[in-house]
């Protein structure tokens, strides 16, 4: 996510070879990422709806892990709900220029599983371009900060013991100045494990568009497809893969994908690294991500990091109990 741009807008071990889906998902979000990006002219509400909502997807292109098990899978993949467990809360900069803060948590009722999620995005808009390559709207170029607030619902359970399926129901609300436009949201999903491997399949951000000052502001609706693959041991490190394609309702594709090595020196102690990479279509960042982070027994701490051409880096720290 560039604040100068619309994306400012448990392990399991195996000892099997790579899943063939999941490596080729994972070429797939790497060989598009190289790919030059079509700039359009569409502008869009919901930066936030873009942005990254885990840490730990942040740090792989904002392809999550479906097998983690995190509650900020409920911002991803609605029908993995009932898998993720305990709370997460993540806080990102954008240089100087904006904030974005994330909280998730779950919890079960008798007939499935439940979690909701609060997304709040302010940044300000000052000396922002005017380019028309650049998915910004044009009505905030004044200088005054924008805010941006989603929250979110969701039910998900498991189907004839085969599929699991969810849904979100998200309200978000868009201010700028004194005035302030507001919208409901909905996303739905399902999912299956083949072998090693978890496939997800969501449509996000179903709803109307809203108006600004009589200006037009797009949701980004997407269709997703997310591919996991279960840990696996390379000597003394435990690995994994996850992967991303989204197609935004512009036909832009948008793939990513990450990689993470793990070590444990010490049973309940796990430190790990994590690489990722992403197709960047309007701004100026750059496709690369990386991250790190630290588990103690129910605990952990994470970080991760975007480079930017303009506007200053991202730095994402999260913290998250299960």
């Amino acid at each position: 996510m560039g604040l100068s741009s619309s994306a400012a807008r448990t392990q399991r071990g195996f000892r099997h070879g790579l899943p063939g889906p999941a490596v080729a998902a994972l070429w797939l979000a790497v060989g598009a990422s190289a790919a030059a990006a079509q700039s359009r002219s569409n502008v869009y509400a919901g930066l936030v709806l873009e942005a990254p909502a885990g840490i730990e997807a942040a740090a792989f292109g904002n392809a999550p892990y479906l097998l983690g098990g995190g509650a900020e899978l409920i911002f991803y993949a609605p029908a993995l709900i009932g898998r993720a467990d305990g709370l997460a809360a993540g806080l990102q900069r954008y240089g100087s220029e904006g904030t974005l803060a994330t909280l998730a948590g779950t919890g079960s009722v008798g007939l499935g599983d439940f979690a909701i999620g609060l997304q709040y995005l302010r940044y300000n808009t000052e000396g922002l371009p005017r380019a028309p390559d650049i998915q910004w709207p044009a009505v905030t170029a004044d200088g005054p900060p924008l805010t941006e607030f989603v929250a979110s619902l969701g039910y998900a359970r498991e189907l004839f013991a085969a599929v699991d399926v969810g849904v979100v129901a998200k309200y978000l609300e868009y201010q700028f100045v004194s005035r302030t436009e507001r919208t409901t949201l909905l996303d739905v999903g399902i999912a299956r494990e083949f072998g090693p491997t978890m496939v997800s399949l969501a449509v996000r951000n179903l709803g109307s568009d809203l108006e600004l000052r009589g200006r037009g502001l797009r949701i980004p609706t997407q269709f997703v497809m997310g591919i996991s693959t279960e840990g696996f041991e390379v000597g003394e490190l435990d690995m994994f893969l996850t992967s991303q394609v989204a197609r935004r309702r512009d036909g832009e594709i948008i793939p990513a994908g990450g990689v993470e090595i793990s070590y444990w020196p010490v049973q309940g102690y796990t430190f790990r690294l994590r690489a990722g990479l992403q197709r960047v279509v309007e701004d100026r960042r750059s496709p690369f991500t990386f991250g790190l982070a630290f588990t103690g027994d129910a605990l952990t701490l994470e970080y991760a990091f975007q480079a930017f051409d303009v506007a200053g880096n991202a730095h994402r720290f999260g913290l998250s109990f299960r």
